[in-house]
């Protein structure tokens, strides 16, 4: 009876895990779809640092969105009187963009 517990132990342990292990797929996917913890650490660390935005370009787009943003009242101010300025909705759409960009820069 003793001979038979090791065996037996082994066949109800096959029994509990084979249903559990038809069902693992590890870890599968690629790109966007793959897990986070599926990763190494050393592969998070270089996606983290490829994705990291450049300081001196946000300086630049900021810089460009202020300048744009302060010569908007001017042309404001020229509109009210009557004269149409032709770069207001260029500045308009160019203030649209940078202000997305940067946005989306600095949520990553």
């Amino acid at each position: 009876m003793n001979n038979l517990r090791p065996g037996f132990f082994a066949l109800v342990l096959c029994l509990f895990c084979s249903p559990a292990w038809s069902q693992y797929h590890g870890p599968v996917g690629s790109g966007q779809g793959k897990k986070r913890w599926a990763e190494l650490p050393e592969q998070r660390s270089t996606i983290q640092l490829h994705n990291a935005t450049d300081p001196r370009e946000l300086k630049k787009d900021a810089d460009e969105l202020a300048r744009l943003s302060q010569s908007v009242p001017v042309d404001i101010e020229t509109l009210n009187r009557g004269l149409v300025s032709k770069d207001l909705n260029e500045k308009l759409k160019r203030i649209e963009k940078l202000s997305k960009k940067l946005r989306i820069q600095i949520q990553q």
